[in-house]
């Protein structure tokens, strides 16, 4: 998996698009906050069921 160092996730433009509206509903400036925000909670996550 650590090879590909790229995510690449493909969507048409409707789901893009409403994936932005969304995301702005939810207070983010774009999707790349919101991808960085939703990485980081998962990882906290997966870190709080390891112990």
């Amino acid at each position: 998996m650590a090879d590909n160092t790229r995510l690449q996730v493909r969507d048409t433009a409707e789901e893009l698009e409403k994936l932005d509206k969304a995301i702005r509903k939810l207070g983010y400036k774009d999707r790349a906050d919101w991808y960085r925000d939703c990485k980081r909670q998962v990882i906290r996550q997966a870190e709080g069921e390891g112990k």
